[in-house]
């Protein structure tokens, strides 16, 4: 081979070595270059970046992440009881070499798109998180009755979070909140809810019926004992009423009234009318003459 194709092809693969190409590493997410000697230099924020010859891109994800564990428990009362634990989380902010330990411990589950690779989060998640997460609430949650998870839901989860950020520290991973939530009772403590409320129920009905009819009791009371005020109030004018009338009647009252009749009786006579009084008594019927000598002929005949 001539010295001059030699030095041609030597000056071929220094170029291909020294080209490069730009990588972009996305919002979100932090880069670092993975070279043929490994993962080198610092870890690069999101921006393009430029891989040299052999070079390749690996991101991570730093967003936050919430992921919902579906865990069964079995309870102090020997039921179990079903439930979600949501668990936000995501990865700390670390280093150089903290990121370049994570990469090189999980970097056979890192998947390629051409030359960018991704270690995605639920690979962190299930590798440092997860199986802390499922035992600390398995064994928090095992310690109550079933009917007392929901009134002590708060304090559980405080206890979930503060056992799960300690079990998880040490690692490159940062729990920021637990919920606990979607209760599942078994069937016989459902169905001894639905006969306690079905009961809280029928006591409310009856409660409200009896609140009714002591209301309309009240109401006829009421009725009744303005009735009867009605009534006095009445008797008593007429007791006065009566009162004063007899007090009128006296004896000037009453020879005053029958001489009044008297006149107009007297006014309202005939000639061939009698009239029988003794002038005290009171007047006697009335004797027409005129029906008298009536009977009188009649009698001789």
């Amino acid at each position: 081979m001539k010295r001059s194709n030699l030095w041609m092809m030597v000056m071929a693969m220094m170029v291909l070595t020294l080209v490069g190409c730009s990588e972009r590493v996305e919002p979100g997410f932090i880069g670092k270059v993975l070279t043929p000697a490994g993962f080198q230099g610092n870890t690069l924020k999101p921006g393009l970046h430029t891989c040299w010859g052999r070079d390749r891109m690996v991101v991570i994800p730093m967003n936050e992440e919430t992921i919902t564990e579906k865990l069964k428990v079995l309870c102090a009362d020997d039921l179990n009881f079903g439930f979600d634990l949501q668990i936000r989380s995501r990865l700390k902010t670390a280093d150089d070499q903290g990121i370049k330990d994570v990469l090189n411990k999980q970097g056979a589950k890192i998947k390629y798109t051409g030359s960018i690779g991704t270690l995605r989060y639920s690979i962190l998640y299930n590798t440092y998180i997860q199986p802390v997460a499922r035992s600390v609430a398995r064994t928090i949650v095992s310690k109550y009755d079933t009917t007392a998870v929901r009134e002590n839901r708060e304090k559980i989860q405080k206890e979930i979070q503060d056992k799960l950020v300690k079990g998880i520290k040490g690692t490159p991973m940062q729990v920021d909140l637990v919920v606990t939530s979607n209760f599942d009772y078994p069937e016989v403590i459902t169905k001894a809810v639905e006969k306690r409320r079905e009961r809280e129920i029928e006591i409310q009905t009856k409660e409200a019926e009896q609140a009714i009819a002591l209301l309309e009791a009240d109401n006829r009371m009421k009725i009744a004992q303005k009735m009867k005020i009605v009534r006095a109030a009445e008797a008593e004018a007429e007791t006065a009423y009566i009162r004063i009338m007899a007090e009128s009647f006296t004896a000037r009252y009453l020879a005053m009234k029958k001489i009044e009749n008297e006149k107009i009786l007297y006014q309202n006579v005939g000639k061939s009318t009698l009239i029988i009084t003794d002038g005290k008594s009171p007047v006697m019927p009335l004797i027409s003459m005129d029906n008298l000598k009536s009977t009188a002929v009649a009698k001789k005949k």
